[in-house]
């Protein structure tokens, strides 16, 4: 079987576009010409699966007490998300029970090729940093504890332990020995125990910043040695709560061996609100991806892998980073020497991901896996919230804002998608086209609102940006029952326009199914224009219907199903950043300046002096002058001053130059695209045409 993509991420970095083979269940080679594939992927990148490293359940599971029923269900719910190879994890228990979590363990592994093995974190741990791990179970690395470990046989893969522990650096040089890895964590230690450990043979650090001795600027402590010790290799909680955003993007900058895990309990992969025990007492999945007692403290990671890579990226970590954080780097700690990368010989463990990180097929040993249902996010309930309306107003207030900076982190991480839906709009505009957008209710508000906003901002043309707003214009101010329901309507409001090839649409819906607006993009695709969706929910229809989908996974709103709150706020920055963006790339910027903009009352007036005066450095009164020759066009009178023009002058070098300033500037003519330093070809048709 051949199946060919637009890019490949081969474990480190992109390329592409390219293909390979896959025969009995590896992949036998990897070409870069065009073939004849099998399966064609038409948008996305294809990747190795995904491998955590640390996960104590999910899905409802438990991999503590797991049976193989669960195991079962265990590995397909992580397949679904991407991730084909899991180190399951045992947190510290008696050694008895620990040997029968390994003896499950080691029968769930002869079934299922995804199981590396067991993770045994604790009982070796300072009692001090021990977090959740019952201090009653805690041991010292001694020769009979550690004859207990090795008993379990080859199912032990990794071990998690203290490094200043009595007798811990002669435990890390047996287990090494006998072939098990040794992570660092839930220690105290030093900068120099912690290099002593790695010289003994440790090789991981686990969830780096939790659960160990802190980061000092006089003493590095855990993290400082984990993050720049060339022999250890430090995994952090990728959801973004368990370590601050800003403190992952610098990890994941400073260390080139960061590795992402979940270190996720049984609730996750559920959906938001679902309640299990966990550890003794009921633990609620919040929306921000973390597991809650009944009082709000948090009880565990409730991310799958999939989840926390668009958490990363939100973070500001670069994707190919965050993809090499969960795939080659935890496959080469662990010495997978056929997983975690794309190359000929490696299983053939493979996710098919969108350019936001969406996984959207997945292969397991070259065997591809059924998808799991996407729970609609934006219109179930956070049940955490019951008591919203009897809380003090402050905390309400900080739930909203908690839940706008959950929003924030979707919205990043569709930053990909977003940005190739701008770079294809602009390239239909400057070729003479239009871009409509297309909704209803709230969404459709937010696209008829950018269309307007856009004339007096970047000085366009009338029927350049038209929105389609289900039941009209006067459904902007009145809701229009039942509009949102009418796919005639939007098929002949596209007629009416004379929509066509050279054309655009992007439909807006927080829901991703609006009739209205998934019958606007088909009727678009089918008229041979562009199509592009933004929606808040993963696996939509919409997102399926169109050639470029912008996924902003925002979940479960404070109030269930008011999508005009984060999933609108959402869709507010995602059209101001589409339109700008191809603004931007039409040539009506010069740097951060609207100098296309309408002076069209006082305060532009004085907006358009200073913006003149600050590309030019020119006197209020030379700006001035240069306005009032050129009928207070900024582009035009900044190009007057620079270059001593005439206002005709200036006007017939910018024609040339595609109306583009910097173009003018740099006596450059014509555009070449969407990546052309930001130029314009002005050959819009009208809107009546």
């Amino acid at each position: 079987m051949i199946i060919s993509a637009p890019r490949l991420f081969l474990g480190d970095n992109f390329t592409g576009p390219g293909a390979l083979a896959l025969e009995n269940g590896r992949i036998s080679r990897i070409v870069f010409d065009d073939v004849d594939a099998d399966i064609r992927l038409t948008h996305g990148f294809l990747a190795p699966g995904l491998i955590d490293l640390h996960n104590n359940g999910a899905f409802g599971v438990d991999c503590a007490s797991a049976t193989p029923d669960e195991w079962d269900a265990f590995i397909a719910g992580l397949a679904a998300c991407g991730v084909t190879s899991v180190l399951p994890t045992a947190i510290t228990a008696p050694l008895a029970d620990l040997a029968a979590v390994a003896r499950r363990v080691a029968a769930a592994q002869a079934r299922h090729g995804a199981i590396l093995g067991l993770h045994l974190e604790g009982p070796f741990l300072a009692p001090e940093k021990r977090g959740a791990h019952l201090a009653a179970f805690l041991r010292l690395p001694d020769q009979a504890a550690l004859d207990a470990v090795l008993a379990m046989g080859q199912v032990v893969r990794l071990v998690t332990l203290a490094p200043e522990l009595p007798g811990a650096l002669a435990a890390i040089a047996r287990l090494r020995e006998a072939g098990v890895a040794v992570a660092l964590g839930h220690t105290n230690a030093d900068a120099a125990a912690m290099r002593e450990a790695a010289a003994a043979g440790a090789a991981l650090v686990t969830h780096l910043f939790n659960a160990q001795s802190p980061l000092h600027h006089r003493a590095p402590g855990a993290p400082g040695v984990a993050l720049t010790d060339p022999r250890l290799s430090p995994c952090l909680i990728a959801d973004g709560v368990h370590v601050a955003p800003e403190l992952l993007a610098i990890a994941f900058a400073a260390c080139p061996r960061a590795i992402a895990v979940t270190d996720s309990i049984l609730i996750a992969g559920l959906a938001p609100g679902a309640v299990r025990e966990f550890g003794g007492a009921a633990v609620t999945l919040g929306h921000q991806g973390v597991g809650l007692r009944a009082d709000g403290t948090i009880a565990g990671a409730g991310i799958t892998l999939d989840d926390g890579l668009r958490r990363l990226v939100a973070a500001g970590v670069a994707p190919e980073t965050a993809l090499a954080a969960a795939t080659s780097r935890p496959a080469r700690a662990l010495n997978l020497a056929d997983r975690g990368v794309l190359i000929p010989g490696a299983r053939g463990d493979l996710v098919w991901f969108s350019d936001d990180l969406h996984p959207l097929r997945v292969w397991t040993a070259g065997v591809a896996k059924p998808q799991a249902d996407t729970p609609r996010g934006t219109e179930s309930a956070q049940p955490e919230l019951m008591d919203l309306d009897e809380r003090p107003t402050l905390d309400i207030v900080h739930s909203f804002l908690a839940q706008e900076q959950a929003a924030q982190r979707a919205l990043a991480a569709a930053a990909p998608a977003l940005a190739r839906l701008a770079d294809a709009v602009a390239t239909k505009l400057q070729a003479g086209g239009r871009l409509f957008y297309a909704g209803a209710g709230t969404s459709g508000r937010l696209g008829f609102l950018d269309a307007v906003e856009c004339g007096p901002t970047f000085g366009i043309e009338d029927g350049l940006i038209i929105p389609l707003l289900a039941g009209g214009p006067s459904a902007f101010v009145k809701a229009a029952e039942g509009a949102e329901d009418d796919e005639q309507a939007a098929r002949a409001a596209l007629a009416a326009h004379d929509f066509g090839p050279g054309d655009a649409l992007v439909g807006i819906a927080a829901s991703g199914s609006t009739p209205f607006t998934l019958a606007a993009i088909r009727e678009a695709r089918q008229r041979g224009g562009l199509t592009g969706a933004i929606v808040n929910n993963a696996a939509a229809p919409m997102a399926a219907a169109a050639e470029i989908a912008v996924q902003i996974v925002t979940g479960a709103e404070i109030i269930a199903g008011s999508t005009r709150l984060s999933a609108g706020s959402a869709q507010k920055i995602a059209l101001n950043t589409l339109s700008s963006t191809v603004m931007i790339r039409l040539g009506k910027t010069f740097g951060p300046y609207m100098v296309d903009m309408r002076a069209t009352n006082a305060k532009l007036r004085r907006r358009a002096v200073a913006m003149v005066r600050q590309i030019t450095s020119a006197s209020e009164d030379d700006a001035m002058l240069a306005l009032g020759a050129c009928d207070m066009h900024v582009k035009v009178a900044a190009l007057m001053i620079l270059r001593r023009l005439s206002a005709a002058e200036a006007k017939a070098r910018l024609a040339a130059a595609s109306s583009s300033l910097r173009r003018a500037l740099d006596n450059r003519e014509g555009a070449t695209g969407p990546d052309s330093d930001g130029t314009e070809t002005h050959r819009h048709r009208t809107a009546d045409r």
